[in-house]
């Protein structure tokens, strides 16, 4: 173990676990070198003691959908969608690319709320977004729901540089908290397989603990993901304050727990870039989380926690600061 900066001395590790993580710690030097990525894309300024991105926005979120949801699940209630910047229309999405272009940003995240069926209709934006790779020259992800063949092909035929997805493996879970009780993990793996045949650069998404606090699919659904090679796998922890009255009344799983899971896709993928997303708890919990994922050997951090950046040094690893979305990370 490196040695803790002050900001850090008052945590508490398990040394048992810290034994465990160090398999994945020593698969990323094997297969990735000491470079680790720490991620601060723009759709907010963030900055702590030993960290901080000090040009402008370079990589930001747009919403199709603005704030609105159809679906409404208990995951985040629509509150993911609140940060990003609304374009309703394609008209709307090419003038604000247009836009942010001028202001220096170089890559696009499009999204937005689902609809009863859990998918992202991105399907009149396409023509759009084909337009802002060829003129516009921008990075282009887009984070879906639950793709068909059309839409798998169509994001194909837009050229867009990554496609991002929440994968899931408990029906219990599609049913209670995504309230979709008409899909199954099946209809997940079929969209891995449509998005892997259609060419894509897939960047799947697992959330720790995301049935209400509880780890309970995550293992089964990065081992569906293993199975069609990703480019990348991002790795988030539930934030109960995001969803609905009942939902923050559960924690998140304990950083302990969190970390086995990370320590379950580092081994699954251990050639391809595994990183811990934006989205994961505050407080002291983070920042053990984020000192376990260190250990475990992940190829990045978005919105390291406070001293994490100077610990991965002790670690005799090379830190990166890097302006962009993590799910960028293939391309280092």
């Amino acid at each position: 173990m490196g040695a803790l900066p002050p900001s850090l001395e008052d945590i508490e590790l398990d040394e048992e676990l810290l034994q465990e993580l160090s398999e994945g710690f020593k698969l990323r030097l094997e297969n990735f070198g000491k470079d680790i990525l720490f991620h601060s894309p723009g759709f907010k300024h963030y900055e702590v003691e030993d960290f901080s991105v000090k040009t402008g926005p370079k990589f930001v979120d747009i919403s199709i959908t603005g704030r609105n949801c159809e679906l409404m699940c208990d995951h985040c209630a629509s509150k993911i969608l609140w940060h990003m910047i609304p374009a309703l229309t394609p008209e709307e999405l090419w003038k604000t690319a247009s836009e942010l272009k001028t202001k220096g940003v170089d890559g696009l995240l499009i999204s937005g709320g689902s609809n009863k069926d859990g998918v992202v209709e991105l399907y009149p934006f396409l023509e759009t977004m084909r337009r802002i790779k060829e003129e516009l020259s921008m990075f282009v992800s887009c984070h879906v729901g639950l793709v068909d063949k059309a839409l798998a092909e169509g994001l194909k035929e837009a050229n867009v540089d990554a496609v991002l997805l929440d994968i899931i493996g408990d029906d219990r879970t599609i049913h209670e908290v995504y309230k979709l009780p008409h899909k199954s993990v099946k209809d997940y793996e079929e969209s891995l397989r449509l998005l892997k045949e259609a060419g894509h650069n897939i960047v799947p998404h697992v959330i720790i603990g995301l049935h209400y606090g509880k780890v309970l699919g995550e293992y089964r659904a990065i081992d569906m993901i293993a199975r069609f090679d990703p480019s990348a796998l991002v790795m988030v922890v539930v934030m109960p304050y995001y969803g609905k009255a009942r939902f923050q009344l559960l924690p998140p799983p304990a950083p302990e727990e969190s970390a086995r899971v990370l320590l379950h896709a580092r081994k699954a993928l251990p050639k391809r870039p595994v990183v811990v997303g934006c989205a994961r708890p505050a407080g002291p919990d983070r920042l053990k989380f984020d000192l376990y994922a260190l250990h475990a050997g992940v190829n990045g951090i978005t919105f390291p926690a406070e001293g994490i950046f100077t610990y991965a040094k002790s670690l005799g690893l090379n830190p990166v600061v890097s302006p962009n979305c993590c799910s960028t990370v293939f391309l280092h």
